[in-house]
This record gives C-alpha cells, structure tokens and sequence, in this order.
C-alpha cells in the first residue's frame, strides 16, 4: 500500500487545488493580485511552518541550513512567485478559455521536463494517457465547443504559458534537488514571500484583506498555496511524474463541477465526458503495464 503513497498524495493536492476558482472568486474582493498574492504567501509561510514544527522538526533543522541548499530553495521560491504573478498578469490582459487551457499545460512540461532532465522514461500508454488528460482540459473549459478557443491577445498566453514552465521547473527541481519535503516547502514560501514583498511595494501597496476577503485569503493560503505544497513535493519526489500528470488533469475538472454545486453555474454534458476522459487517462498512466 505504501508504494502507492504518491497517489494519495497527489490526489489530496488535486482535491485542494480544485477549489482555487472559488477562493480566487471571493479571494481578490478589494485586492489587487500583487497584494493577494502577498497576503497568500505571507500565511502560507507561517502555516507551513507550524505544520513542520507539530510533525517533530526542530528549529535549527528548518532555518539552519547550508549555503547551496538555500540557494537552491531560493530557485523554487522564485520560480513559484514568479509562476503567480505571470498567471495573474496574463489573465487580467485576457480572461479567455484559452488561458486557461495553456494554464494547465504544466502537467505536460512537467512530463517533458522530467524526460529531458531527469531521463525518465515513458510507456507508450502512458503518452497517450496524458495526452487524452488534456484533451479532457479542452473539452471541459469549452464545454464541447472548440471554436471557444479564440485569441484576441496572444500576449496574455505566452505570459500563463511561461508561468505555467516555471512552475513545472519548480516542480522538477524539487525532485532533482532531493530537498526533505518540509523543508523545501518552508523555505519556497518564505523566499516567495519576500519576492511578493519587493514586488508589491514596487508597483502596488501595502493593504489589509478585506472582511469578505479575509477567511478566503486565510484558506488560500493555509491549504491551497501552503500544505498542498508539502504534499505537492512528496508526489513529485516519488518520481511518477506521468502518473501525477494524469490525475492533476482531474483539477480542473473538478473545480467546475464545485462551481456548479456551489455557486450554482450552469452544468454542462461536456463535463461528464471530461471526468469520464481524465478516468482513462488515470487508468492508462497508472495502470501496471510493460515500460
């Protein structure tokens, strides 16, 4: 059962990030994304920490740590803060379907990125799983109509694009670095705070959540930017990289079906074939099977 850890993991991950457009819908009431995101990372470096402090690490273990290893967890915190605020940035120019669907190529990079540098190898199922989870993407976000993926600002997809890299790269790093996961979290959400911090004062300012954006914020970063993160790395560090692809496939999925439930958005056919294509998906990249 332990062998399958990675699974659990991954789909708890899954499970939290589905909630992202919710949060985010009530999240951003009265804040900008340079002050969102400040407030997100500055309470997912204190929740991570109390996490890593109640699972037995001490002091010294967390905050003393060697030069190349800080500098090394400096690359994952900039690499996050910098996939935010890309993604931000690129839907505030252009909030269209396509956006969205180059938001959730990082599953694919990841594949891409895990082969070319860490040499991992592929079964042939395995790429067509991946591929039919994409196709899930698409379908969902379109809700079956394809010529919903206009363009009127290609800008705004290189920008989620390039987000989207840097946090495959983030991801990828993390396993290559072979950090403790705790760790790793920690420090990624203490030097994405400062980054937050400089960029924040650069071109926004300093401002409180407001009362119906304070238990949002709190729950964004608490769980959605802050333990999924510890459980995000120990995923990854598993080294099933086309098998996490496959069920973060189900994210999206998933969050607009809470949409539907939740705040009462029209259901669409369209989404039972996404959830039914991210099923085969999980079962071709999960599934035993010759390499």
């Amino acid at each position: 059962m332990r062998q399958y850890n990675y699974l659990i993991y991954a789909f708890l991950c899954v499970l939290i990030w589905s909630f992202i457009p919710i949060v985010s819908r009530f999240g951003q009431n009265g804040l900008d994304s340079f002050q969102f995101l400040f407030w997100s990372n500055f309470i997912s470096a204190i929740s991570v920490i109390c996490v890593a402090l109640c699972a037995g690490y001490r002091p010294a273990n967390l905050f003393i740590l060697p030069k190349n290893t800080l500098c090394k967890v400096f690359v994952l915190g900039f690499l996050d803060c910098l996939f935010y605020l890309l993604l931000y940035y690129g839907y505030s120019i252009e909030n269209g379907i396509a956006v969205l669907v180059i938001q959730y190529s990082w599953p694919l990079i990841i594949i891409l990125l895990s082969v070319i540098l860490l040499k991992d190898k592929l079964a042939g199922r395995q790429i067509v799983g991946v591929i039919i989870g994409f196709i899930a993407v698409i379908i969902t976000f379109t809700k079956g109509h394809l010529t919903q993926l206009q363009v009127e600002n290609p800008i705004a997809l290189l920008l989620v694009f390039s987000g989207a890299f840097c946090f495959a790269l983030m991801s990828v790093f993390s396993r290559q670095y072979s950090i403790d996961p705790y760790i790793s979290t920690v420090w990624l959400f203490i030097f994405s705070t400062l980054t937050s911090l400089v960029l924040l004062l650069m071109f926004s300012e300093i401002k409180l959540p407001s009362k119906a954006a304070f238990w949002p914020t709190i729950i964004n970063g608490v769980l959605i930017n802050g333990v999924s993160y510890i459980l995000w790395f120990k995923a990854m560090n598993t080294g099933h990289s086309a098998k996490i692809a496959s069920i973060v496939f189900l994210s999206p999925v998933l969050s607009v079906l809470w949409l539907v439930m939740i705040l009462s958005d029209p259901f669409e056919i369209a989404y039972i074939v996404g959830v039914l294509l991210v099923i085969i998906s999980g079962v071709l990249c999960v599934g035993r099977g010759k390499q």
